[in-house]
């Protein structure tokens, strides 16, 4: 843990806790550095210096500026006499920072909560349940703030500031108007993704790897492989009666690129783990993905490899979700948003939600009309109301930034930029990744968040980046994303992995909530909580979790809405878990 205040009027002697990796220390700087940068060779490419070092002639030179152009895992924390600061790296996978106004900061919540006690912020927690996510810089307690991934904390003489380290911006001309072709742009995106392994995996001697059936952790592997020809160590998770299960197709990538291999198939009994898994986080998170990290992680045990590569990120650093982009475009050139918000408004009620026709028009409006709010993990709004005691108080309209519709090409990167990277990588897929990998002290690194490697992908053109012929074959599915990366790493691949059909890697919720016993367990703690005292509304959260029961016994009901269902109840579940570890003070150990 890393703890302490910012001033603006000389050097603290307030800060302590663990020990940085290295440290600056001059007459008009120190500067504390947990972590590694990665792109050392980049930044400082003669230097011999550690990293802190690095960091601070950047600083001293181009000043805030510096710190955009680092890539690496880690917390900077610095001071210079007139103002300090912290800084997480772009995609936020080392520490955790919470701050408060009076400029302390902890990389715990609950250490600095229990520095100046104050109540739950309802507002942020009932968002939780509406999107398995709090509210963006807020935590559950008023008063406290979070530092996002990226950002930059800053005090000064006239407070405090928060800013942007690596402004995200869309990118208005490709590399294909400089006379680049596919195959040469291909090569250059090889070449970047091997120096982003090397840059990870350093003179290691021992390398793990999370291996899929898919693209993004095949294509890890063979690039692996070409730089690597030690001992690879791969780990894959899957399900017990899943029919989609993707562990065959990991043990054929497992033989072609000659790995010992390690599995690990998931019965619904990990849930029990899910007190342990929330005390760590200290926040009410939800994520269909979150109890595959967890148990990938744990199955390393202590015998694990130096450094673990992760193939995380790499859909949304192309730009996901071209089905719904396409009808987004199409439909508010035609002027039918307007009509359709309502439309989708009225359908936003829970005598609709049944999982009926037009309950599926419903969840496929939603994602077609809000479009830049990234995925969604909990109830809708109508749910939502009848699960609180004061909704009018608690339930929030959330901001949404306006889609850019002056072509679909702009659409397609405001939506990447925005929603992929910053709600969808960085408050979602590398957050749970990350703090998983934390939480069992392993070291995981993301090859395709390579900072170099980014820049790169944000000026292909939108065709590499999701090749289609028009936007009516997008919206039949018929369009290849990821196409630049598929068309590099094809030839490489069994053809087994690059023929199968794509199958989204979802991780099927209902099998947490199967056993009967354990779910009546589940529903007494859920119903016993104090949580009812003045949030939750005992008689809206008692029909969900017996409309629930009927729907997980009827298999016949549409595939996505039992998914979300048992989504919703993973969310109501952890935020109760939550609520009896860090408000109530309870120690769980299982339920």
């Amino acid at each position: 843990m890393l703890y302490g205040k910012l001033t603006s009027d000389g050097f603290p002697n307030v800060c302590g806790g663990r020990q940085p990796d290295s440290i600056f220390d001059s007459p008009s700087l120190r500067l504390f550095f947990y972590g590694v940068l990665y792109n050392r060779n980049l930044v400082a490419p003669t230097s011999t210096e550690d990293d802190a070092t690095i960091v601070a002639k950047l600083f001293l030179k181009e000043s805030e500026k510096a710190f955009s152009r680092l890539d690496g895992s880690f917390t900077i924390l610095y001071f210079t006499g007139r103002q300090s600061g912290i800084v997480r790296d772009f995609h936020g996978t080392h520490f955790s920072v919470y701050y408060s106004d009076d400029a302390s900061f902890s990389t715990s919540l609950s250490a600095l909560h229990a520095l100046s006690p104050s109540e739950t912020d309802r507002c942020s927690l009932t968002a939780a349940l509406q999107r398995g996510l709090l509210l963006p810089g807020r935590s559950p307690f008023r008063g406290i703030r979070r530092l996002e991934a990226g950002f930059h904390l800053v005090k000064r003489a006239e407070g405090l500031s928060c800013s942007k380290v690596f402004p995200l911006s869309v990118v208005e001309e490709s590399i294909l108007e400089s006379g680049q072709s596919l195959e040469e742009c291909s090569y250059r995106y090889a070449v970047l993704h091997q120096k982003a392994i090397q840059r990870r995996i350093t003179h290691q001697g021992r390398v793990g790897i999370l291996l899929s059936g898919g693209y993004d952790s095949g294509s890890n592997l063979a690039a692996l492989r070409k730089c690597f020809s030690g001992i690879v160590d791969s780990y894959s998770v899957g399900f017990k009666g899943d029919c989609w299960t993707e562990l065959p197709l990991a043990r054929v990538m497992s033989q072609a690129f000659d790995t010992r291999h390690h599995e690990y198939e998931i019965d619904g009994s990990e849930i029990e783990a899910l007190p342990e898994i929330i005390r760590f986080l200290e926040e009410p998170f939800v994520e269909g993905g979150l109890m595959v990290n967890f148990c990938a992680m744990r199955m390393m045990g202590a015998d694990k490899p130096e450094v673990i590569l992760g193939g995380d990120g790499s859909d949304q650093y192309f730009g996901t979700s071209g089905r719904e982009l396409a009808f987004h475009y199409l439909l508010g050139k035609a002027g039918l948003v307007p009509l359709l918000n309502v439309l989708q408004h009225g359908l936003d009620s829970p005598r609709i939600d049944t999982g009926g026709k037009l309950s599926r028009v419903r969840f496929h409006l939603d994602k077609i009309l809000h479009i830049m709010e990234g995925e969604r993990f909990g109830y809708s709004s109508s749910v939502v109301s009848s699960l609180l005691q004061h909704p009018s108080d608690d339930l929030l309209s959330c901001e949404t930034v306006r889609p850019d519709m002056q072509s679909f090409d702009h659409l397609f990167r405001q939506h990447a930029q925005l929603s992929d990277i910053e709600i969808v990588i960085n408050r979602i897929i590398l957050f749970k990744a990350s703090r998983m990998a934390r939480m069992f002290d392993n070291n995981l690194t993301y090859p395709f968040m390579d900072l170099e490697l980014y820049h790169y992908v944000q000026q292909l053109p939108v065709s590499m980046r999701y090749k289609a012929d028009g936007l009516m074959d997008m919206i039949r599915g018929r369009g290849i994303s990821k196409y630049l990366l598929k068309h590099c790493y094809k030839p490489l691949l069994p053809e087994v992995i690059t023929s199968k059909k794509k199958q989204g890697g979802f991780a099927p919720m209902p099998l947490f909530f199967k056993d009967p016993v354990r779910c009546s367990r589940l529903k007494d703690f859920i119903l016993s909580s104090s949580i009812f005292d003045d949030y939750l509304n005992r008689k809206g959260v008692e029909k969900f979790l017996n409309d629930y029961a009927k729907v997980s016994s009827d298999s016949h009901k549409w595939f996505w809405y039992r998914q979300n269902c048992a989504l919703q109840y993973f969310n109501l579940l952890a935020l109760v878990t939550w609520w009896e570890e860090f408000v109530e003070g309870k120690e769980l150990l299982t339920y």
